[in-house]
Formats: C-alpha cells, sequence, structure tokens
C-alpha cells in the first residue's frame, strides 16, 4: 500500500506540464479548431471537465479537450476554444477525483470550494475524513483514508478507499479486498463528494470543552449516588420538578460550535432560558450532563462510555410546534449546528410505525448530510443536493423571516431608513419624454446596492426599468417543469423590485437581498448572497434556472443561449471596433446564424470581468444590423442590389465591408467567381421565401435592426449601466450607479443615484468616432464617455417591433 500510495503522489506532482485541469464554471459556447466533430460551435454546462492542452492562444484563450465518458461524437478527439474566465482551475489530483461524480451541479459546487479542495489536496494515507453514505443515508462516520486512485472496475477517475472507524454496517466486497487487503467488513469507496475533510484543531477543541464541562463543579456529586445505572425511559411521564438555569452558561460552547454565528437572531442570546423537566429521582448531574447532550448533539466526536440511553429533557421556550405547517421558515440542529430553512412536508414517513411527526427542511445552505428531498429511499419534495434535511418536528422552532439574519436581514444592518414599497399592481416601464429627463434624476434613485450587488442592480436596473422586453419573466404561470420556488422568486422579482422601481424609481437594498437568497437556493449558482458575480451568472440562475424562460436566441447549429459571447481574433487594425463589426465577425468565425430575429439580443463583449480586455475601448452600436446573421433572411447582393441568392464567406471584406459583403445574385457571383484568385471558393445557398422573389423586383430588400437597449459596465470590480429612457431614435439615456454614494461608514448605507447623459448618442456616432480618433490618452475623456466606451461589458439589445418577449 505504501509503495501505490508513492507512485500515486508522485504521478499526481509530476503530472503532465502542458495539461492543465478545470472544471467549466458557467454556460458558455466553444469553438471548434480541429478533430472529428463536425459542428464548429457547442455549447458546455457548468461542471463539466475539460482539460487545456498546450500554450494560450494569442494570450486570450485556451485550447481545450472536454471529457464525456460516453465518448459522445461532438467531444471525442476534438479541440476547442475556451476562455479561461469560464473555467475553474482544478489540481490533478482534484479533477480525476470529480469524474466519477455524475452530478454536474455537485461537481461545480466541490470546485468552486477552494479551502475544501486545498484540504483535499493535502490529504495522505491515514488522514482522517467524514465519510457520509449518500443521500438516501445522510449519517456520517469518521473514516481513515487507506487508498486514492483508480478503480478500473468502477470506471473513470478516482476514489477514496475507506477504514469506516465505526462500521456502518458495509458488507465485504471482493473489490475492497483487492485494493484494501488490511480492512475487512468496515472498508469501502467513496467519491470526493462523499466525504468531507476532518478539521483536527476544531473537534479537539470541543473534546477539551466537554472533558472541562463534565469536570466543572456544577456537575460534581455525591460518589455513593449510582447516576447511569438506571435508564429511565419514561421520565417525561414522571411528576416532574421544573430548575432554570440561563442559556449563558452554555454561550461558549454555542458561539463555538456555530460557524454562521451571525446567522442567529440576536434574541437568541439575551435573556433565552432553558426548561430542564427533572424527574425528582435524578440528580443535578444527572440532568445537567443530559441538557448539554441535547444542547450540543454531539455524539459523532462523544466517546462510548458517556453516551446515555435517555429521553431528551430540554424544552427552549420557543414557538410551539403545533404552529409549524408548510412553507414555515424554521431554524433546526443538524450535527449541532443551527440552520435555517423552510418546511417543504409534515408526516409520518413511509415505513414507520410509531407516530413520530417529522418535518422535511429545504436548507438554506448545503449540508454535506443532507439529502435531495428522499429519505430511506422516499421521495418527499425535491430539491438541490445536500440541501434537504429530516428532523423530528418538534425539533424544529420558527422564526419570522422578516427578521431572521439568516434570512437575509443579516446583511441589512447599513441600509437608510427609506421604505421600499410592495407593488402588487401591473406598471408599464417607465418613460420619459423629451426634456423631462431630469424629473427621474438624483439621489436615492434606481436600485440601493449592497454588499456585492451591483452586477445584479445594473442588470435588473436595464432590463426592467425603461422597457417592458424581459415582462414575460413577470407573469407567466408556473407549470411542472418548474422548481419549487418559481412562483416565490417571480413574485419577489414583480412585487418587491420591478413595480416598485416603476412606480417610485427606488429599490431597497434589503428586497434585492431576498431575491438573491431565494435565487442561491433555487440555482446551482453559489455567492449570490455576498460574493462579486458578474451579470451572465446572475442571468443563468434567475432567467434560466429558476424562472426557466425560453432562451431568448436560436443558433443555426441547433443549440440554444440567453445571451451572446463575442469570440473574435484581435484585429489589430481596428483602434475603435463597434459592436457591429464584433458581432459581424464572431458568427463569420463560428460559421453560426439565429434562426429567428430575437426579441432580446444580449451581448457579451471580448473582454472578462475585470481581468481582460482585448480592446482598449469598444463602440457600442445604436442601431444593430442582424440582416446578414439571420439564417435564410432575405439579402441584397453586394455588387447590384437585387435579391440575393448566395452567400460567399471567402469573399468576406473583399468588396464592401461585413458580413453584407458574402452575399450574391446568381449573376454577380458567377462573374466574381471567376476571378482566379477566387476559384476555391464554396458558395452557400440562401434559402428565402417564394414571395419575396416576387417583392424583390418592386423594391429594396428590408434590413432588420435591432436598437441598443442598455449597456453594462464595469470599472475594476463595480458594475454601472446606461440605459435609454424611451423607445425611438431621439430618446434620452441615462447613467445608473446603485452605489454612486455612502453615508457613514460601517453603520452606514449605500445611496444609488440616476444621472442624465444626452451626449451618449454623440459619443456613439461616426462624428464621436472621429473625436475618439485625436484623443492620444483615454484618461482624458469625460468621465462618463470612458466608463460607456472603455468599460462596456455587455450590450442590451432590442426589437423595436416586439414589445414584450414571446415565448
Amino acid at each position: 500500500m505504501e509503495e501505490n500510495w508513492s507512485k500515486f503522489n508522485n504521478l499526481k506532482i509530476q503530472g503532465i506540464p502542458e495539461i492543465r485541469y478545470y472544471v467549466v464554471k458557467r454556460e458558455t459556447l466553444l469553438i471548434r479548431l480541429k478533430g472529428n466533430c463536425n459542428v464548429n460551435v457547442s455549447k458546455v454546462q457548468p461542471g463539466m471537465l475539460v482539460q487545456a492542452i498546450g500554450d494560450v492562444i494569442n494570450k486570450e484563450a485556451l485550447t481545450v479537450q472536454v471529457y464525456s465518458e460516453s465518448m459522445e461524437t461532438i467531444w471525442h478527439k476534438t479541440e476547442w476554444k475556451c476562455h479561461p474566465i469560464d473555467l475553474i482551475p482544478v489540481s490533478f489530483l482534484i479533477w480525476h477525483l470529480l469524474v466519477p461524480v455524475s452530478s454536474l451541479e455537485e461537481r461545480f459546487r466541490l470546485a468552486s470550494n477552494g479551502e475544501f479542495c486545498k484540504n483535499v489536496d493535502k490529504l495522505e494515507l491515514n488522514s482522517t475524513v467524514w465519510y457520509c453514505e449518500g443521500s438516501n443515508n445522510p449519517s456520517t462516520h469518521l473514516a481513515t483514508v487507506k487508498f486514492i486512485g483508480h478503480v478500473p472496475e468502477y470506471g473513470d477517475g478516482y476514489y477514496f478507499g475507506l477504514e469506516v472507524q465505526d462500521n456502518p454496517n458495509i458488507g465485504p466486497c471482493s473489490i475492497v479486498q483487492k485494493y484494501l487487503p488490511t480492512v475487512h467488513s468496515s472498508g469501502t469507496f467513496a467519491t470526493i463528494s462523499n466525504i468531507n475533510t476532518r478539521q483536527t484543531k476544531a473537534m479537539d477543541d470541543i473534546r477539551n470543552f466537554e472533558k472541562n464541562f463534565m469536570s466543572n463543579d456544577l456537575l460534581k456529586s455525591n460518589k455513593t449516588d449510582n447516576l447511569f445505572a438506571t435508564k429511565n425511559k419514561d421520565v417525561s411521564k414522571s411528576k416532574e420538578n421544573v430548575d432554570t438555569l440561563q442559556i449563558n452558561k452554555f454561550s461558549s460552547l454555542i458561539d463555538t460550535d456555530n460557524n454562521n454565528r451571525s446567522a442567529r437572531p440576536p434574541e437568541y442570546y439575551v435573556s433565552n432560558v432553558i426548561k430542564v423537566t427533572r424527574p425528582n429521582s435524578i440528580d443535578q448531574l444527572h440532568y445537567n450532563k443530559q441538557s448539554y447532550r441535547n444542547i450540543k448533539y454531539f455524539d459523532p466526536l462523544s466517546n462510548s462510555d458517556e453516551e446515555l440511553d435517555m429521553t431528551p429533557i430540554i424544552d427552549q421556550q420557543l414557538p410551539k410546534t403545533n404552529d409549524l405547517r408548510i412553507d414555515t421558515c424554521v431554524k433546526v440542529l443538524v450535527h449541532g449546528e443551527t440552520h435555517y430553512g423552510v418546511i417543504r412536508w409534515i408526516g409520518s414517513p413511509e415505513g414507520n410505525n410509531t407516530n413520530k411527526i417529522m418535518a422535511a427542511i429545504e436548507l438554506d445552505d448545503i449540508h454535506p448530510s443532507a439529502t435531495d428531498g428522499t429519505y430511506q429511499n422516499v421521495r418527499y419534495f425535491q430539491c438541490s443536493p445536500q440541501k434537504a434535511w429530516f428532523a423530528d418536528l418538534s425539533e424544529c422552532r420558527q422564526y419570522d423571516v422578516a427578521a431572521s439574519n439568516c434570512y437575509y436581514k443579516s446583511y441589512l444592518q447599513d441600509f437608510e431608513p427609506i421604505q421600499s414599497l410592495i407593488v402588487r399592481d401591473i406598471l408599464p416601464p417607465i418613460s420619459v419624454g423629451i426634456r423631462d429627463l431630469e424629473k427621474i434624476c438624483g439621489k436615492n434613485r434606481g436600485i440601493q446596492g449592497h454588499h456585492n450587488s451591483c452586477y445584479l442592480d445594473a442588470t435588473l436596473f436595464s432590463m426592467f426599468a425603461f422597457t417592458s422586453v424581459f415582462d414575460n419573466l413577470l407573469s407567466r404561470p408556473p407549470n411542472e417543469k418548474d422548481c419549487s420556488e418559481y412562483t416565490e422568486v417571480q413574485k419577489v422579482l414583480r412585487e418587491e423590485i420591478v413595480n416598485p422601481l416603476r412606480r417610485e424609481l427606488y429599490v431597497g437594498a434589503d428586497h434585492v437581498m431576498k431575491l438573491r437568497t431565494l435565487l442561491e437556493r433555487s440555482s446551482s449558482i453559489s455567492g449570490l448572497t455576498s460574493e462579486e458575480k458578474d451579470p451572465e451568472e446572475f442571468l443563468t440562475s434567475l432567467v434560466a434556472q429558476t424562472l426557466n424562460a425560453e432562451p431568448f436566441l436560436l443558433l443555426s447549429s441547433g443549440q440554444d443561449a440567453y445571451h451572446y459571447q463575442l469570440f473574435v481574433e484581435k484585429d489589430e487594425r481596428l483602434v475603435l471596433p463597434t459592436v457591429q463589426q464584433l458581432l459581424e465577425q464572431s458568427f463569420l468565425t463560428s460559421d453560426i446564424k439565429l434562426k429567428k430575429v430575437p426579441s432580446c439580443f444580449i451581448i457579451q463583449m471580448p473582454r472578462f470581468g475585470k481581468a481582460f480586455k482585448m480592446y482598449s475601448k469598444i463602440q457600442p452600436t445604436l442601431l444593430l444590423d442582424v440582416t446578414d446573421i439571420i439564417e435564410n433572411s432575405p439579402r441584397q447582393c453586394t455588387v447590384c442590389g437585387k435579391l440575393a441568392k448566395f452567400e460567399c464567406k471567402e469573399c468576406y471584406g473583399q468588396r464592401g465591408e461585413g458580413l453584407e459583403s458574402t452575399a450574391y445574385c446568381r449573376e454577380c457571383l458567377d462573374r466574381v467567381h471567376k476571378h482566379e484568385k477566387r476559384n476555391n471558393h464554396k458558395p452557400k445557398n440562401i434559402v428565402v421565401p417564394p414571395e419575396y422573389n416576387f417583392l424583390s423586383e418592386h423594391q429594396p430588400v428590408p434590413r432588420l435592426y435591432l436598437e441598443l437597449l442598455a449597456v453594462v459596465c464595469i470599472e475594476t470590480s463595480h458594475y454601472v449601466s446606461f440605459v435609454k429612457c424611451a423607445p425611438g431614435s431621439d430618446a434620452e439615456w441615462c447613467f445608473f450607479d446603485s452605489m454612486a454614494d455612502r453615508i457613514g461608514e460601517q453603520d452606514g448605507y449605500n445611496v444609488p443615484e440616476v444621472v442624465a447623459f444626452p451626449n451618449l448618442p454623440y459619443w456613439l456616432s461616426e462624428e464621436g468616432a472621429k473625436h475618439l480618433s485625436t484623443v492620444s490618452d483615454d484618461r482624458l475623456l469625460p468621465e462618463h464617455a470612458k466608463r460607456l466606451l472603455c468599460d462596456a461589458y455587455m450590450c442590451m439589445y432590442q426589437s423595436p417591433s416586439i414589445a414584450t418577449y414571446k415565448h
């Protein structure tokens, strides 16, 4: 075994240097470079595994291969181009340990936990870990690592070979005996999702506390008393004497044992009373030790000689359990730690011969012992993995969600005392007439920012303040495919954010935090309530995963998407590229088309957060011509202007600019391709509706346009947005910053602001481009112009002829 471990460690250390290992961070498109697959563009999902091969392409992208256990044709022996910002780097060991994990969400969750991955990388033989058998059996056991490596009998990837210390009835297995010859009936194999690294120091501290607590004078008794000989299982029915102990005698225990200390409601620590019911026959030491056991739920770490077979006799003076019902917010102890969640089911589990009433709780956060809604192989509700906890109803304690620290109020200690309304009416977007822009501008306008929320604030303001193109998200009735949080998320978005924004032009950060908390619970995107995120991660969480909307974009490759990432090679000749130029270049390179004109088109610039920008400035296009990127859309011949019947990609840029230069009628196609330089071109047919053949003889072929709706920008780590305040070419523009100002320091609050920016059309015009060409240093530009051009991250477009997004 030692020899095998040595070989494995060498393999880990000496991993091939030109191969790097990643987990996909977000849904993104890949461009095929070479290989067996005949599809030029494909999409990967969060949690998929890729290997980067060779050097970075142009210092902007990686050449990757996608792992697929089923050897799918689309991935097998094919190399793709992918941007590093869409990937989570992991070690050789972690990557191979993630291979056997079948759930993409679980892979993503594990890879995103940097501290966990670091601890796993440090594991050695005889390390002690927690082992959880799985969702059907959520109990945890201490185990010793005896093997890490490939087990061919189980398939690809690496497994942990464990010796389970308290032997949870694991039967002997020939495969286990082959790899763990010194381990007998307590040996098993586990994936990385079934283990958790053991924090030795924390456990030792708990043991030391237990030792000190049990030796306290309060617990000393007459040596003649036989304290633990009698196991009275009917103490709750005996005549009772009630003694009261203040909870502050246990405060150090509770504080150190609760990893989410700030999540406890403040009233929990003040004058909270524990009633200890003590039968006359049990002495002070007995019930104090038992009360300690009930508070601590210390079973996983207890010494066997200290275990007591006694009915719990502790009862906190909190709301009674008969007030609990489905959808009640509760707190419950999970292995000694307080967790918060919502009751999804109440009843007696199948196969339970007692009258015990249990509650199925969907936790706000994950726990390695929690399930996906199953209990003893029976499903009671559906939720994300490791978020369902089953407990006796009597162990659940109700709490007020509006005042709870855990729900969202713990983040809201620094809000300005401005009341944000809840508006249940159906309201249209704000429409600002010419010269009326100042009426909506000023401080405390827009969405109040808080705790890294700017990515969400700027996106929501752009989507809903002045346009209805996304309003279908607010009104679609739920169906059987929707997640359990669908109705609640839609209601909060509609009544607590969008409607107050449109009526009062102000939304408090408490309502936004409520939405963030719900989204973190309902989607695979973690850290939405606290971490810096990107707008596309928010869109994935809200639109794709929670509201389950129809994709905004349908691609000719058969794929769909909610936003489009520009994939382009940098053109050194472009000093100030426009979104029009980059979009056409990206579609040409990817060899794809849109199947139809989208009602909304969200385009992500060729940059990656604050880490990388391909161009120092990009000029958003006010009116985006999408005629040439729509599959089989009627187009004009680039030579004579008649209805085009053919497209030749190889002619791009040779007889004009952009994709418009690739369309030909039959006569012009033949004439142009008689030149010897174009003999090897491969034109394709353009299939257009027959009625256009007649119309083209009498009128020009119409062009298809989308109008710029908003530009979301990032400078360093802060997102802001420029938003069009009404439809039409002469509409006013404003600038929105959810954290424009701050009142106070730690105890202060952020002040959102909307500012007029009437000059935006000038900076996006040809005249503005000429002026920009004379500016040698971007820092000399006016503040808002600089942010618009240098910090553009995402451009949102809408169809002028489509008022709302249709499914």
